[in-house]
């Protein structure tokens, strides 16, 4: 039996993940609000999206981050550019980009599933979860540069290229190491979570 590209188990569970994912950055949000007065937060909003994309693969990381972003403009979106490209501009770096950068980590999808050493999945596990939060980290990087410049305090020493980068590293940093912990926490408690694919394809073979 052949198996479709995206299956119905795998639409649901891009709409389970997305909707947890959106519902913990809702909460951190608020809770850090009064820190990050520009926007950001500390937390696990990325674990859905993280989790999924080492499940079922980059393009359904994908697809459930870009729904996620979708959900958050709905939400309200804050731009403080002047022209219209400007501001699409903006929004493209806070927003639609932001999240889908995360997804970056089910590139290391293949190796982590073909990989029967533990140290090596938790090794694509780390670098999947650095590598997507540092991109998320330069999307909300270049969009301080370019647009939150005037929130950088006088005298701030390297003015907004610096300011920029400590502001967004300020809850980025912590969020891949809390992040990628968690991940993996859960592969050394919980394998069968990753391993969810692998069992669906022996299934299916039996089944043809």
């Amino acid at each position: 039996m052949k198996k479709s590209f995206i299956s119905t188990k795998v639409i649901s569970e891009i709409a389970i993940f997305t909707a947890i994912a959106f519902a913990l950055d809702f909460l951190q949000g608020g809770i850090f609000r009064g820190l990050f007065p520009n926007g950001g937060s500390i937390g696990i909003a990325m674990l859905p999206i993280l989790l999924l994309c080492f499940r079922r693969g980059f393009i359904a990381g994908l697809i459930s981050s870009f729904c996620l972003s979708f959900l958050q403009m709905l939400g309200g979106v804050y731009a403080i550019a002047s022209d219209w490209y400007l501001v699409f501009l903006q929004i493209c770096l806070d927003y639609i980009l932001a999240y889908p950068a995360v997804s970056i980590a089910g590139l290391f999808y293949k190796s982590f599933q073909n990989s029967d050493n533990k140290k090596a999945k938790i090794k694509y596990l780390v670098l999947g979860t650095t590598l997507g939060g540092l991109l998320k980290l330069l999307c909300h990087y270049l969009a301080g540069v370019i647009f939150w410049a005037s929130s950088c305090p006088d005298g701030f020493l390297g003015g907004p290229y610096v300011y920029s980068l400590v502001y967004n590293g300020g809850f980025m940093i912590p969020n891949i190491i809390i992040n990628a912990l968690l991940l993996v926490l859960l592969f050394i408690k919980q394998p069968s979570i990753f391993e969810l694919e692998k069992k669906e394809d022996v299934t299916n073979e039996k089944q043809a």
